[in-house]
C-alpha cells in the first residue's frame, strides 16, 4: 500500500529532526491525554500521591506508563514512517520473519543470561572518582527510585496484575522500543554510514542512555547491539521484538512464579552461575546464534538476488 507522502524529499539529517519533534510532541500529548483522562476516573486526590507505594494510586501509575509507552514509542516512528516514506511497512521491517531466525533468537536470549548477569553485577559494582562522588548519588538514588516503582508492578500477585505486567513490561516496550531504536533509529543511521556496526552500535547506545538508569547502562548496552545486529540481519523488526519481549517478560514471569512459591529462586539470582564453563557457554552460544542468522541471511539475500 501506498501512503501520500508529505515530507519524501527529507534528508536523513531531517528525519533525525523530525524524529526529535514529534518525540516531543507525542510525549507531550500522551502525557497531557493521560492525566485528563486518569483526573476523570481517579481525581486529583489519587494522582497527585507522589509514589507508586500507595495501592490506591497503582492503577494510575500503570495507566500513565502504557500511556507514555505508546506516545513516546510507538506513535513517533510510526507518523515518521507514514510522513517520510512511499512505503512505510518496508521502512520499519515490518515484514514477516523466518522461523528459523525467530529460533535462533530465542535461543540467543535463553542463554546470554549467566553473561547479562555478570556484566550486571559488574556495572552495579562502578564507582566514579571522588570529585563526582555528588553525581554518583544522583545516579543511585535515581536507580532506586526506579527498582522501587519496578518492584511495585512486580509484587502485586493477581492474575489480573500478572496480565497487566504481560502488556506493560513485556509487549508495550518490546514492539515500541524496536520501532524506535532499530526500525527508524537504524534505518536513519544508515543512510549516514551506509553501513551496519556504527548505525547498531549508535543505536544501542542511545537506547542504554534512553532508560536513565546508569547502573544498569552496560548490559542494556550489549542486549542492544545483540537486538540491532538480530535486526539487520534477520530483515525483520519482529525477530528482536520476540528477543526484547522474552528478556522482559522473564522478570514478570519468575517474579510471579516465585510469590506462589511455584519455584524457590527470586529474580534476583535467577540466572547467576559461579560456573566458568557455564559463563563460557552463555557468550559462545548467543554469538554463535548472531552468527547464523547473519549466514543465513546473506544466503537467503543472495538466492533472492540470483533468482
Amino acid at each position: 500500500m501506498r501512503w501520500p507522502v508529505v515530507l519524501r524529499e527529507l534528508s536523513p539529517g531531517g528525519q533525525l529532526f523530525l524524529l526529535l519533534l514529534l518525540l516531543l510532541v507525542c510525549g507531550i500529548f500522551s502525557v497531557s491525554l493521560a492525566y485528563f483522562i486518569s483526573l476523570i476516573i481517579w481525581g486529583s486526590a489519587t494522582i497527585l500521591v507522589p509514589a507508586a507505594d500507595e495501592a490506591s494510586n497503582l492503577n494510575f501509575v500503570r495507566f500513565f506508563q502504557m500511556a507514555n509507552q505508546v506516545g513516546i514509542f510507538l506513535l513517533p516512528p510510526v507518523l515518521l514512517a507514514m510522513l517520510t516514506e512511499a512505503h512505510p511497512s518496508v521502512f520499519l521491517k515490518n515484514t514477516r520473519p523466518r522461523p528459523l531466525h525467530l529460533l535462533l533468537a530465542m535461543l540467543m536470549i535463553l542463554t546470554a543470561g549467566p553473561f547479562i548477569n555478570l556484566l550486571i553485577s559488574w556495572n552495579e559494582a562502578m564507582r566514579l572518582p571522588e570529585f563526582l562522588a555528588r553525581l554518583e548519588h544522583w545516579m543511585r538514588n535515581a536507580e532506586e527510585s526506579a527498582a522501587r516503582l519496578t518492584n511495585r508492578f512486580l509484587t502485586a500477585t493477581g492474575t489480573f496484575d500478572l496480565i497487566v505486567n504481560v502488556v506493560m513490561i513485556g509487549l508495550l516496550p518490546a514492539i515500541g522500543e524496536e520501532l524506535l531504536f532499530r526500525s527508524v533509529l537504524i534505518g536513519i543511521l544508515r543512510k549516514f554510514f551506509k553501513q551496519v556496526h556504527w548505525p547498531v552500535i549508535l543505536s544501542a547506545l542511545i537506547f542504554s542512555a534512553f532508560h536513565l538508569q546508569f547502573f544498569g547502562f552496560l548490559p542494556r548496552f550489549v542486549l542492544g547491539l545483540g537486538l540491532g545486529y538480530l535486526f539487520v540481519w534477520s530483515g525483520s523488526v519482529w525477530v528482536p521484538v520476540l528477543v526484547h519481549f522474552v528478556n522482559n517478560i522473564t522478570v514478570v514471569l519468575i517474579s510471579y512464579l516465585y510469590q506462589h512459591d511455584l519455584i524457590s529462586t527470586g529474580i534476583e539470582t535467577f540466572g547467576q552461575t559461579s560456573s566458568p564453563f557455564l559463563l563460557a557457554a552463555s557468550v559462545i552460544l548467543p554469538a554463535l546464534t548472531l552468527f547464523l542468522v547473519y549466514h543465513s541471511g546473506k544466503t537467503t539475500n543472495k538466492g533472492s538476488a540470483q533468482g
